[in-house]
């Protein structure tokens, strides 16, 4: 009887686990297609960092680079049309730049997905298996069948090992920074890591007390800002993917760190900002030690001191050690993939090449053995595909390609420009992709009725 029952549930084309930026953006794009999709999250609704939402944060990448524009300019679920439907388009062409902050970014969000019918919240995945020629996918609510999977479950905080068991209200990661209660002005805070996050949470301790003690700790050698120029952004483009995944691992591996200022640093904007807070402290004689950078430095260690905290540091360029106490820990220690058990179980059969998984050009992983529909990552491809991956910048570009992989056939067209920096890199995969092991194709025609 219950295979009966399994068996009766309709079989769709595609499923997507989680509804992040990505997934959503693949939902709107599938929209138009004859792809039958439903897409699943455990939370009850749409969010994107919200412990993140500081007023002052702004999108590191151009608004445009939403969930359709750089793939169907004509899509009515682009940034451009949510600005014009909410009576902001003239205002938004008028101000002096074309950046928008992560809140309108994240309404954005919100306004395309209260717009998409192929959105289920509150729905936990908690087991996926194979079934016949397609995939039982398990909630805590009810079974789904489908041919082919895209996981896009998102990142989770990188806490470094000795601040794991401290999680608290005083100890906690920058994701949870709006959640906790704020600074005040008599506490000593340290602030990890030196990228955009920290920079943020500077900026907003600063901006509330001129009393508050910081410490603001960069394993880097200074506070680097984000190289955004027009040819450095040449490395966010489908040619460049492209080119980038075509390369041996060792020389990838090479770029994604050469490159990591690219996509890693902190806003030139707030660099400037943050100095001439600063300045202006100094000039007022209100920043005498209640500021100080670290650089060069990692935490080794974090020990309970007084009702306050101990913290022991390695500095990096000298080999010496040394200790500050404080109230408050602030870990603005970047994110890293989510790896849930159902995903661990599905890719035990992968391909590998470095201990990662092997990823065609359509973003789906390699397998030795038989599979009975493509499995697609989001967001799990850094040395793969390139920094692009974890970055807002080729969402709309990597979903036309799972769509197009999903149909079998080119739904949306490649419309990328001309390159204004020519690789010498070859543009077949098959050679590098053959000395892993033989692989069947992931290429299955879907949507037919």
């Amino acid at each position: 009887m219950r295979e009966l029952k399994e068996t009766s549930v309709e079989m769709l084309d595609v499923i997507g686990i989680g509804i992040g930026p990505f997934n959503l953006s693949l939902a709107a794009l599938i929209e138009p297609t004859p792809l039958r999709a439903l897409f699943l999250d455990k939370r009850d609704t749409f969010f994107w960092h919200p412990g993140l939402r500081l007023p002052n944060s702004r999108l590191q990448v151009s608004p445009l680079k939403d969930c359709v524009t750089l793939v169907d300019p004509t899509s009515p679920h682009s940034f451009l049309n949510y600005l014009a439907l909410h009576g902001r388009l003239y205002s938004f062409v008028n101000k002096r730049n074309a950046s928008t902050s992560r809140q309108e970014f994240i309404e954005y969000y919100r306004w395309v997905a209260g717009r998409l019918n192929t959105l289920r919240f509150s729905e936990d995945v908690t087991n996926v298996v194979p079934f016949r020629d397609g995939y039982r996918i398990s909630t805590n609510a009810t079974t789904f069948l489908t041919r082919a999977i895209v996981v896009g479950v998102g990142v989770e905080p990188k806490i470094p090992d000795c601040a794991r068991s401290l999680s608290s209200e005083t100890v906690y990661h920058a994701a949870d920074y709006l959640d906790r209660q704020l600074p005040h002005a008599a506490e000593h805070v340290l602030v990890v890591g030196g990228g955009q996050s920290g920079a943020e949470i500077i900026e907003d301790i600063l901006g509330r007390s001129v009393s508050t003690q910081i410490t603001w700790v960069t394993s880097r050698s200074n506070l680097f800002s984000m190289d955004d120029n027009s040819f450095v952004n040449e490395a966010y483009t489908p040619a460049y993917s492209r080119r980038f995944h075509a390369l041996p691992l060792q020389q990838r591996r090479d770029i994604v760190e050469g490159e990591m200022l690219t996509s890693d640093g902190i806003s030139a904007d707030l660099c400037n900002r943050l100095y001439e807070m600063l300045y202006d402290r100094s000039v007022d004689r209100t920043l005498a030690d209640r500021f100080r950078v670290l650089s060069s430095a990692v935490v080794k260690d974090i020990t309970s001191h007084n009702k306050r905290w101990r913290v022991d540091l390695d500095e990096i360029a000298t080999q010496r050690s040394s200790s500050v106490v404080v109230d408050r820990i602030v870990l603005a220690t970047g994110f890293q993939p989510r790896m849930p058990p159902f995903l661990e179980a599905l890719l035990e059969g992968a391909c590998k090449e470095g201990g990662l998984p092997v990823l065609g050009p359509d973003y789906a992983v390699r397998f030795g053995r038989h599979m009975p529909g493509p499995i697609y990552l989001q967001n799990q491809s850094r040395v793969q595909h390139g920094l692009q991956s974890a970055n807002l910048s080729l969402v709309a570009y990597r979903n036309s390609q799972i769509i197009n992989s999903l149909l079998g056939r080119p739904f949306y067209l490649n419309t990328s420009d001309r390159q204004m920096i020519l690789g010498c890199a070859p543009l077949d995969t098959s050679k590098r992709d053959a000395g892993v092991v033989a692989m069947q194709s992931t290429r299955h025609v879907l949507g037919g009725t």
